[in-house]
């Protein structure tokens, strides 16, 4: 026989649950499928915002930088690459739409209208294509009839008459494009970066 007291434990009190009316009920249904909603709705209006936003970091830039003196473009390379990445006054930004063309390829630059820039400001200049803030490409910009001999990368400025109503560009590896330094392999490498 067990001499051992006997412990009794109490049953845990159950409280009854209310029940909730059915109209209640579904007005809280209601409420978190109103949350819902808004919540997606958001979540969709932020993507829209952002997205583009992350989708144009990508895109290339045009950066016109003065010569050193008045048609000296020989160091225009390194002086256009060296403006851009130190952030000189001396780079503006291409503010205008623009297409920039070449052989077997082009892209075109988003602006915020189609013509901001003085056309007879473009040429004669150093150039520096970026993206991400990364030169890709620079060197000169010519009229598609000068009579320069450049051998290193050269954008020329096929809408230079008052009258051509698109900005245009073509993009050469010299000027004329049989006079480059580059290899062919080279230069398309550096093109490939543009896209």
């Amino acid at each position: 026989m067990d001499n051992s007291p006997t412990v009794h434990h109490p049953e845990p009190v159950r409280h009854a649950q209310p029940e909730l009316s059915s109209s209640r009920s579904a007005a809280m249904r209601g409420q978190s499928s109103m949350r819902t909603f808004w919540g997606s709705l958001v979540g969709a209006t932020l993507l829209t915002i952002l997205l583009p936003l992350t989708v144009r970091a990508a895109e290339p830039q045009l950066w016109i930088v003065s010569p050193a003196a008045a048609g000296a473009l020989s160091d225009c390379p390194e002086r256009a690459a060296n403006a851009v990445y130190a952030k000189s006054a001396d780079a503006h930004l291409l503010t205008s739409e623009a297409l920039v063309r070449w052989q077997g390829g082009q892209i075109r630059l988003r602006g915020v209208d189609k013509n901001l820039e003085q056309k007879r400001d473009l040429w004669d200049k150093c150039f520096a294509l970026a993206v991400d803030g990364r030169v890709i490409i620079s060197g000169a910009t010519l009229v598609p009839h000068s009579a320069r001999l450049l051998r290193f990368p050269v954008l020329q400025v096929l809408s230079w008459r008052s009258r051509d109503e698109n900005l245009e560009f073509e993009l050469t590896p010299a000027f004329p494009a049989d006079k480059a330094i580059a290899s062919v392999q080279e230069w398309q490498s550096r093109l490939a970066e543009l896209r």
